[in-house]
């Protein structure tokens, strides 16, 4: 009971605490943004919904979202700022909207276009063409607590650099820790299974940058603290509350798969035992699910209980759409979906091929391992977990098989979870190979 107390009153600060940024950052006028608002809204119509971040990456931007973000920003009332920042609509500005719609499930629209284009939306509602708004109020949307106080002063691309040499900074920091916890190898297995999926077009993208900047800042926590820290769970817990605050349901499991994955490799130094192992996955993953889902929900009913939107019905329903496998784009069986998004994602599966290399020294390395019965046993015992973890994004693809094939620009970043716990695995080889012990 004290444990679950304090799961509770943890939570309850939480909540607290995401209210409180959320107001701060709603009570200055949009006026003070308006002239980067413009700015970005012009950057991001000549960019498209969709454009190619460089010409040394295939990563496309899905500008889709983060126009809709700058358009959030800017459509905060800072008259009444607590329902502004719980309903969060696009489109809305005084003296223009005449007309509010609620939140409802099913995909997005724009106003004044005939197609989704939210980047034409936007300049047309700049231009005071639309006086119509869109509640989304089913995500917390917690970005906006950084977003507005950063178009105060930037632009989307300012704000895009600025993500970038975030991102530079927290990933040298955390190849820098891994390597001095662990070894080189294992902070290249993290590095890679990063940049090979991604890292670029995240690290450019207002929609997915948040929850990787957690999933690097908890890592990081994680791996400076990792002696101090008492309760692992908790701090799941913790973690993956801040992740649903600002996440718009990318990649959320890599806050889980990455500080989970390091954790169990530290307890491995204390000859940790496969059933112990499959406890700490199986506990990690309930209580993060349960700090993601608890975290969600509770917008929907602080939602309803302050303006009575119907929206526990409303994201319901959305939820039970996204977690099936038909949309307006593709109708598969299940079969067909796994297909049809291995298919689109093969460019990015690809970068396994690198690993080939790898994958031959550890086959001749392998035999000697096998035929010692000892070591063959311990590298089984330490690859289980790892090989559990790299499933986690194949069940979160047939969970959602709606929201991962609509929005495959995005969702394929969770293929990193799965290259991570292959190339451990792998690793696993090496370190019984040259481990000082001899079996």
């Amino acid at each position: 009971m004290k444990k679950i107390l304090k799961y509770i009153i943890i939570f309850i600060g939480l909540i607290v605490i995401f209210n409180v940024l959320l107001l701060l950052s709603s009570l200055f006028p949009s006026v003070f943004i308006e002239n980067n608002v413009r700015e970005s809204a012009k950057i991001l119509k000549e960019q498209g919904n969709y454009y190619l971040i460089s010409i040394f990456s295939d990563d496309i931007n899905n500008n889709y979202t983060d126009v809709l973000m700058i358009n959030e920003a800017y459509s905060i009332n800072s008259k009444n700022p607590i329902f502004s920042y719980m309903s969060v609509r696009k489109n809305f500005c005084n003296g223009i909207t005449k007309h509010q719609l609620p939140d409802t499930h099913g995909e997005l629209v724009s106003v004044g276009t005939e197609e989704y284009d939210p980047s034409t939306e936007l300049v047309e509602f700049l231009n005071g063409n639309i006086d119509t708004s869109i509640e989304y109020a089913r995500y917390w949307h917690g970005y906006l607590s950084v977003l507005r106080p950063l178009l105060l002063f930037f632009n989307v691309t300012q704000i895009r650099y600025i993500l970038f040499g975030a991102y530079t900074i927290l990933l040298t920091m955390m190849f820098y820790l891994l390597k001095k916890k662990f070894n080189l190898r294992i902070a290249i297995i993290y590095a890679f299974a990063l940049i090979a999926n991604g890292f670029l077009g995240a690290s450019f993208s207002l929609e997915s940058s948040p929850v990787f900047l957690v999933m690097l800042v908890s890592s990081i926590i994680l791996l400076e603290r990792i002696d101090k820290i008492k309760d692992f769970y908790i701090y799941i817990f913790v973690v993956a509350c801040i992740a649903n605050f600002v996440d718009y349901l990318t990649v959320p499991l890599i806050t889980l798969a990455f500080p989970l994955s390091i954790y169990i490799l530290y307890k491995q130094k204390e000859e940790l035992e496969v059933k112990d192992s499959i406890k700490i996955i199986i506990k990690a993953s309930i209580v993060w699910i349960l700090g993601y889902g608890i975290t969600w929900f509770s917008k929907w009913v602080l939602f309803d209980l302050l303006y009575d939107r119907n929206l526990i019905k409303s994201a319901i329903d959305q939820v039970l759409y996204r977690s099936g496998r038909t949309n307006e784009n593709i109708d598969l069986s299940l079969g067909e979906y796994l297909f049809y998004y291995i298919k689109r994602n093969f460019k990015y599966i690809i970068f396994f091929s690198i690993a080939t290399l790898y994958i031959n020294m550890t086959m001749l390395i392998l035999k000697d391992i096998i035929i010692n019965i000892n070591k063959f046993k311990d590298f089984i015992k330490n690859s289980i977990p790892f090989l559990i973890i790299s499933m986690m994004p194949i069940v979160w693809y047939i969970v959602l098989a709606n929201h991962t094939t609509l929005h495959f620009m995005f969702t394929y970043r969770h293929i990193s979870i799965f290259l991570l716990g292959i190339l451990l695995t792998i690793n696993n080889t090496y370190s019984l190979k040259y481990a000082k012990k001899d079996d």
